[in-house]
């Protein structure tokens, strides 16, 4: 599916293969709500199992590799991510046990807005006519979307537990651009997926009932997370972060929005309001717009 690159080689995809890849990382992670709330579990259990799976998977790869890649500088950039990454599962899950499938995401998503300003303001970065046009589109139907639910004290909480989430996802793409640089998507995959296994095997033991209960419908449950939404989602994502800025793969990773709202409503019968469809037709405006502007790689 992605073509394999090498740290320091000159290989860079074509736009085609980049609007591809964040097509399929959408897809992939837009499974990942549904997957979630049919499980049931506390959310530092739930991280674990897809984190630890996926990190499984992806052994065979990397021990087939030569040992030169890692080192004690790429194992603290490992921490960080994994730390932010565990983070953000961790708020964001314990949200949507309490939220609207659909009102979770978008808070959870609202990452392109930290990571645009951050760079504006940080980097001093300029911005297109259409990343500005993105950004608007964007915002806009992240304030209306809150605007179709009635909340309650609980739901109240489950925001706030989702703009955390929301920060520690624009730190993990942050963290993620940066180590990218010099290590293949499988090599960053896997060092910060163990990494994140770790923290959360750590957690899950402040817990009476640590890692459980676990049986063959909540196996397969973890399973499908490890295989579409984190490596067929995220995976893909830590690719893109070589040859796209942080902020333009947030941007895209809004397109799990309108996908896991449209899920919701199939697996979960949550229908959406008349004001919920305008607030997603935004959005799937601004990420259109934006990946527009995403029309030169960066990093080679």
């Amino acid at each position: 599916m992605l073509k394999s690159e090498e740290p320091g080689t000159p290989f860079a995809p074509a736009a085609l293969q980049r609007f591809g890849a964040v097509a399929v990382g959408v897809l992939s992670i837009s499974s990942a709500s549904i997957l979630i709330r049919l499980t049931g579990m506390q959310a530092e259990t739930i991280a674990f199992w897809r984190l630890s799976l996926s990190t499984l998977v992806l052994a065979p790869m990397i021990l087939r590799q030569p040992k030169e890649w890692l080192s004690w500088a790429r194992i603290k950039g490992f921490t960080w991510s994994g730390l932010f990454l565990a983070l953000h599962f961790i708020f964001w899950i314990q949200s949507l046990m309490v939220l609207p499938v659909a009102l979770s995401t978008a808070v959870v998503s609202t990452h392109p807005l930290l990571l645009a300003f951050y760079g504006r303001y940080w980097h001093k970065d300029r911005f297109s006519r259409s990343m500005i046009a993105g950004l608007v589109f964007t915002a806009l139907g992240l304030a209306i979307l809150p605007l179709t639910t009635s909340l309650s004290s609980t739901q109240t909480a489950g925001i706030f537990d989702a703009m955390l989430g929301s920060v520690f996802a624009g730190l993990y793409l942050l963290s993620g651009q940066y180590n990218r640089q010099y290590l293949t998507a499988t090599q960053y995959s896997f060092g910060t997926y163990f990494m994140a296994s770790l923290i959360l095997l750590a957690v899950n033991f402040t817990n009476p009932n640590p890692l459980g209960p676990l049986n063959v419908r909540l196996f397969i449950l973890y399973g499908l997370m490890a295989v579409i939404p984190t490596l067929g989602g995220h995976t893909t994502f830590n690719w893109l972060l070589r040859f796209m800025p942080a902020r333009h793969v947030s941007m895209a990773m809004i397109g799990e929005i309108p996908g896991s709202a449209l899920l919701a409503w199939a697996v979960l019968h949550q229908i959406p309001p008349w004001t919920m469809w305008i607030s997603l037709c935004l959005l799937t405006l601004g990420i259109v717009m934006t990946l527009s502007a995403a029309t030169q790689p960066v990093g080679a």
